[in-house]
């Protein structure tokens, strides 16, 4: 009877209490189903403890695996700065057919703006850059042991519309049988100790020994002034176009030796600066010259000297110097001399005299300012008693991270010959060169 009222005590309280009292009751229930089943909590913690262990297992092994790829990665950083050490520049990704060769592809794109006035008629001429045209070469090289090593060298030129072959009557551009030509194909043998050997189509020995410079401005202007213009002719004073007879090419040569071609060359090790070298051409030609480069408490000396032979059935020989000095402020002077022996009878002999001064400076962070100005002069180049002057202006800007340089020149040819009065000729331009 009792328990009978205190149901109904229970039922008429508010509806708060008997939330309570459910409350308790499930409680209640959980307490007794975790008394009468003790084990359900024990293996679910047991759970938890393995993966736990299994987590903390495979974050053992990971961490192994990132020590291993941070020492692998270090491995290879140094093994590429060793590599980049020993070849003293950094490392090309074209590779070589055979694996003991490195090769190394490089070249440039050389072009211009070309002006030229004769005195009579004048024109703007898209040009490639004789001064240096564009090109590419492969490089390889392979080294036998610590003392010797051999290579191979190939460079070949491509220019349309060269510097040198333009002329003012033309009505296209030139694409004339030295646009594309073998600058290069040869082989070389070289020791440290007894020097090089170098066989196929290159340069002389004497080649380059009038063209010493140091200006950083032979880019634009140098010794070499038949590059700019080399078949523009002469116009006679007075007349509507009539030609003198007489070309840039014929009036200004500075005999610099006998250019590249099939020779076999040598050139001895180099002794305190200076290096001897001399080639035998095809034929009966031969040379021998001499380089010298070294630099003294910042300021930096280049010379060269030669002399060449053309063959007995030429009758022509001559020598050739240069020289070029480059103070520690920038100022620089190149002086060149070269003479040509024409055996050939009532032939004086032919000779060449140019001289530059320049300024190098950093006007901007680009890279060097190259300034200059130079003087040329010959003497009986195409006839008895001809004379020709030269006054050049030139400048050149480099641009460090893109392998380029800009380039700016002005120049005047002058030709003295007997008899004939003659229109100077003007001649300029403004180009880039990016090299690869």
């Amino acid at each position: 009877m009792q328990l009978f009222k205190t149901a109904c005590a229970c039922v008429n309280r508010p509806k708060r209490a008997n939330r309570a009292v459910l409350t308790l009751a499930s409680l209640a229930t959980i307490l007794g189903l975790s008394i009468a089943h003790p084990a359900m909590a024990d293996n679910a913690t047991s759970d938890l403890k393995l993966e736990n262990q299994a987590l903390q297992n495979r974050v053992e092994d990971l961490s192994q695996e990132l020590q291993i790829l941070k020492k692998m990665v270090v491995q290879n950083q140094q093994a590429v700065a060793k590599a980049t050490e020993d070849a003293g520049s950094p490392l090309n990704i074209v590779t070589s057919g055979n694996k003991d060769v490195s090769l190394k592809i490089s070249g440039q794109v050389s072009r211009m703006a070309l002006y030229a006035d004769d005195g009579d008629e004048s024109r703007w001429f898209q040009a490639d850059n004789d001064n240096s045209s564009t090109r590419i070469r492969l490089e390889g090289k392979a080294k036998l042991d610590d003392e010797w090593s051999a290579g191979t060298n190939i460079e070949i030129q491509f220019e349309s519309n060269s510097s040198a072959d333009v002329t003012i009557d033309q009505s296209a551009s030139v694409i004339g049988s030295d646009s594309f030509t073998e600058r290069k194909l040869e082989l070389f043998l070289a020791s440290a100790e007894f020097g090089k050997l170098s066989l196929g189509q290159g340069d002389s020995a004497s080649n380059g020994t009038a063209e010493t410079d140091l200006s950083g401005t032979a880019l634009a202007s140098k010794s070499e002034l038949a590059t700019l213009g080399k078949k523009i002719n002469f116009t006679r004073s007075g007349t509507e176009g009539t030609s003198a007879g007489t070309t840039i090419g014929d009036m200004f040569n500075n005999h610099d030796g006998l250019s590249r071609d099939d020779r076999l060359r040598y050139d001895s090790p180099s002794f305190s600066g200076a290096k001897l070298s001399t080639s035998w051409v095809d034929g009966d030609e031969w040379d021998v010259a001499l380089r010298y480069a070294k630099k003294f408490d910042g300021t930096e000396v280049a010379l060269a000297g030669a002399y060449w032979d053309a063959g007995s059935t030429s009758l022509i020989d001559g020598y050739s110097a240069s020289g070029s000095v480059m103070l520690p402020f920038g100022t620089n002077l190149t002086l060149a001399y070269s003479a040509l022996n024409n055996q050939t009878v009532g032939r004086n002999d032919e000779d060449f005299f140019f001289a530059k001064l320049g300024q190098q400076f950093k006007a901007t962070s680009l890279g060097k300012t190259s300034i200059s100005i130079d003087y040329s002069q010959t003497n009986d180049q195409k006839v008895n008693n001809d004379s020709g002057t030269v006054v050049s202006m030139a400048a050149v800007q480099k641009i460090d991270k893109l392998g380029a340089e800009l380039f700016a020149v002005v120049r005047q040819y002058d030709a003295d010959i007997p008899n004939v009065l003659t229109e100077n000729i003007m001649v300029g331009g403004v180009g880039a060169r990016v090299k690869f």
